[in-house]
């Protein structure tokens, strides 16, 4: 993983205050946000990146989603599951953010933006706004997708019910629907495994954090 030297005070206001600014009109997905950050530093630490990296690349990933800023709210809050026209609005998010993000020129802002724009591909090229393969997205952006998946799938939400991290387990392990193995990268999915126990603390607290907040 490549030195990620940007754990610049200002830069870290800065990277908070459009989380704030995110937090604010739209709860829920902030919430998922913050999660996934803490899981994304957790994972990469666990893979080998230094203190700061790893600093860096939970900070940053707590801005995937800023881009659903951008889609209206009775697409982005509705209850019941998308039709497929309204999937295509949603899946624009992903370049949504990454253009909100790269108008700032600080390392930490734009490692923000890469992983805005790359956290929907997959491993096998399945994944969206490009159909980018494995070898061709950063691997923050390869974490924070599987953090993505784990978090999205543990929550409950009114159009299905969340699942038990041991359920989660399964499904990214042998798959389940429309999760299957192959859309991760071998090295995050084998860490993760590896690391599950602490991951599902993770989850878990931070969960309780936010239910106590």
């Amino acid at each position: 993983m490549p030195a990620v030297h940007l754990l610049n005070a200002a830069h870290v206001d800065a990277l908070s205050c459009v989380h704030a600014a995110h937090s604010a009109t739209d709860a829920r997905t902030a919430d998922h946000e913050h999660t996934v950050g803490l899981l994304a530093k957790h994972m990469a630490a666990h893979m080998g990146s230094s203190p700061d990296e790893a600093e860096a690349i939970g900070l940053a990933a707590r801005l995937h989603d800023v881009g659903k800023m951008s889609i209206p709210p009775a697409i982005l809050h509705k209850s019941g599951v998308l039709t497929p026209d309204q999937q295509v609005i949603m899946q624009g998010h992903a370049l949504a953010g990454a253009k909100i993000l790269q108008t700032a020129k600080f390392p930490l802002m734009r490692l923000a933006s890469q992983i805005a724009l790359e956290h929907h591909e997959h491993a096998d090229g399945s994944g969206y706004p490009y159909g980018l393969r494995n070898n061709q997205t950063s691997m923050a952006s390869r974490i924070v997708s599987l953090c993505d998946v784990y978090d999205a799938l543990r929550r409950e939400r009114s159009y299905k019910p969340g699942m038990s991290h041991e359920e989660v387990c399964q499904a990214l392990s042998n798959g389940q629907g429309r999760i299957t193995p192959d859309l991760f990268d071998d090295r995050v999915l084998s860490a993760f495994l590896e690391n599950h126990k602490q991951l599902a603390d993770v989850f878990d607290g931070s969960v309780l954090d936010i239910a106590s907040g």
